[in-house]
C-alpha cells in the first residue's frame, strides 16, 4: 500500500504568507498577528521547564522571528513556517543555555523534557534532559535520518501535530507518527529514561 503524502495547508496564514514573500508589507505585519499568541504560548510552555529563566516568552518569540525575518527564509505554508519557527526557537534556547555554561558552569538548570503536549502533566514529569544534551542528541539523531531529527524539532520546539509535521516535511501522517516514535525512543535510549 502506498502511503500518501499529508494534504497541503490552505490556511489564511499560508496565503498571507505566500503575499509576504511577494513583498506585501502588510501581509507580512499579518503574518506576525497571527502567529505571536501561538507562538508565545509554546514558548511559554518550553520556558516554564526551564530554571533559572534566561527570558520572557516574549522574548524567545522575537528572537525568534528576527532569525525566521531574513531573505532567504521562504515558507511554504503554514505548517513550514512553524516548522521553521521551531528551528528558530530550538537555536535560540541552544544559544542562551550556551551563554548561560559559559557564564557559570553547573548553574543548576532544570532539565526539559520531550514531552510535547505542555501544562502541568508535563511540568510534573520526573526525568528531563538538558538543552545542550538533546541538542547533541538530535544533531547525532540527523546524521543517522535528517528526517526523524526534523520531526523532532517540529514536534517538541515548534508544539506540532503529527498531522501537522507530515505536512510540513511532505509525508504521510502515519510515517510522521512512525518516525516520531522511532526519534523518541532513539533519543531515550541516549538521553536515558525520557517522560
Amino acid at each position: 500500500m502506498t502511503e500518501r503524502p499529508a494534504a497541503p495547508d490552505d490556511s489564511p496564514l499560508t496565503e498571507l504568507l505566500r503575499r509576504s514573500a511577494d513583498g506585501d508589507r502588510v501581509a507580512r505585519e499579518r503574518v506576525w498577528a497571527e502567529v505571536h499568541g501561538q507562538l508565545r504560548a509554546l514558548a511559554r510552555s518550553r520556558l516554564a521547564r526551564e530554571a533559572p529563566v534566561t527570558c520572557q516568552p516574549t522574548e524567545l518569540v522575537h528572537e525568534a522571528f528576527l532569525k525566521l525575518s531574513g531573505p532567504s527564509v521562504e515558507p511554504r505554508d503554514r505548517n513550514h513556517f512553524m516548522a521553521l519557527a521551531a528551528v528558530a526557537m530550538r537555536q535560540v534556547l541552544v544559544d542562551q543555555a550556551r551563554s548561560r555554561n559559559r557564564q557559570k558552569r553547573g548553574s543548576g538548570a532544570r532539565p526539559l523534557t520531550l514531552d510535547t503536549r505542555g501544562g502541568a502533566d508535563a511540568d510534573a514529569t520526573t526525568d528531563g534532559i538538558d538543552v545542550l544534551d538533546l541538542h547533541a542528541a538530535i544533531d547525532e539523531l540527523a546524521e543517522a535520518d535528517p528526517r526523524k531529527a526534523e520531526a523532532v524539532v517540529m514536534s517538541y520546539f515548534g508544539g506540532l501535530t503529527d498531522e501537522e509535521v507530515a505536512s510540513a516535511l511532505d509525508i504521510s501522517p502515519a510515517t510522521a507518527k512512525r518516525d516520531l516514535r522511532t526519534a523518541r525512543a532513539w533519543l531515550g535510549s541516549v538521553l536515558g529514561p525520557i517522560s
